[in-house]
């Protein structure tokens, strides 16, 4: 069965554009009209009734994954080597895990911070710049009842540390750079510096609010308390070790034994692999006609004297200069000298 279906021309055109009413088309799209001023005033952060929110060129942008995936192995063999450390130092139930990385301006981390915090100021050369280290203040509260005996238990009401408490935390901060310290090693030699420790963060000087930052966050546990820790580096910092957390080729993190068992290993290779070792006589330049007419018995007269040196080709590329001589009832030649390179 064949189903035989036609449009009618006339149909399209006249119908369709007759029901069509062109002046309430028109007033719709001038309601459509875009304001160019609104746009270039609006407020990236506020969202239009739509749901679409506007994009914000002054946001960081995201980092490479290679980059991303460095910090990420610094972060994982810091908060092992924390978790152990602290466990010793605390004589408590003390568990550090990551928590990702991300992005942020100074002032989103800064809005993010509470009135009365525990926020350090900190350096880590060769890294330009300042990086901040801010511990819960819960937290810190917690460790300063385990490091002067007390039991665990989370504090109902934050306060300012007195200059006492102020020094045993400065001092427990820079056992955990330690830590970093170590956790980098394999990629860069830090040097963390405590700078200052203060309660209030508007105390903090010299981030700008605009400055892009790279959040390295944990979660950290003592017993039954739990909280944030965050380790913040500006992005524009990395510039001396940009090459390093983020290269254009592999990285090499083999420790020197295991570069020196590769290298044993690819000799063991190269010495089992066989190569074409040539001797030459000398060179002589003959017609087709009279290669073709050479026979058993037929002398070639070289142009090379019988003194002279011969050359020793390696993989058709020449390498030493010998003297012919016997070993035995064997021919033989011994190596006089080696060919530099062009």
């Amino acid at each position: 069965m064949t189903i035989d279906t036609k449009v009618n021309p006339g149909l399209v055109g006249d119908d369709i554009l007759g029901d069509l009413d062109l002046d309430t088309a028109l007033e719709g799209a001038a309601d459509l009209t875009l304001n160019l001023d609104a746009v270039l005033q609006a407020n990236p952060q506020e969202e239009d009734a739509s749901g679409v929110k506007a994009y914000d060129f002054n946001r960081p942008h995201s980092i490479s994954r290679r980059f991303t995936q460095n910090l990420q192995n610094v972060a994982e063999i810091f908060a092992r080597n924390a978790t152990v450390h602290l466990t010793s130092m605390l004589r408590a139930n003390v568990n550090l895990d990551g928590n990702g990385i991300v992005l942020r301006t100074y002032g989103e981390f800064r809005e993010a911070l509470t009135r009365t915090s525990c926020l350090a100021a900190i350096t880590l050369r060769p890294l330009n710049g300042q990086s901040l280290l801010n511990l819960e203040l819960s937290l810190a509260y917690v460790i300063l009842k385990k490091l002067m005996g007390g039991r665990p238990d989370s504090e109902e009401k934050l306060r300012t540390f007195t200059e006492i408490e102020r020094g045993i935390v400065s001092h427990f901060l820079g056992r955990l750079l330690g830590d970093l310290r170590q956790a980098a090693a394999r990629l860069v030699d830090l040097e963390p510096e405590l700078v200052a420790l203060e309660n209030n963060p508007d105390y903090i000087t010299g981030v700008s609010t605009g400055e892009t930052l790279v959040l390295l966050r944990f979660r950290l546990r003592i017993e039954a308390v739990e909280g944030a820790l965050e380790l913040a580096m500006p992005l524009n910092g990395f510039s001396p070790v940009r090459d390093i957390f983020d290269p254009e080729e592999r990285l090499e993190v083999r420790s020197p034994h295991e570069i020196q068992q590769d290298r044993r290993q690819i000799m063991d290779l190269m010495q089992g692999t066989t190569s074409d070792l040539v001797v030459r006589l000398g060179t002589l330049s003959m017609s087709l006609d009279q290669v073709l007419a050479l026979r058993e018995g037929d002398l070639l007269h070289l142009q090379q004297p019988v003194k002279s040196p011969l050359t020793v080709f390696i993989e058709d590329q020449p390498v030493f200069l010998a003297e012919p001589g016997r070993i035995n009832q064997n021919r033989a030649v011994k190596l006089v000298r080696r060919l530099e390179k062009e």
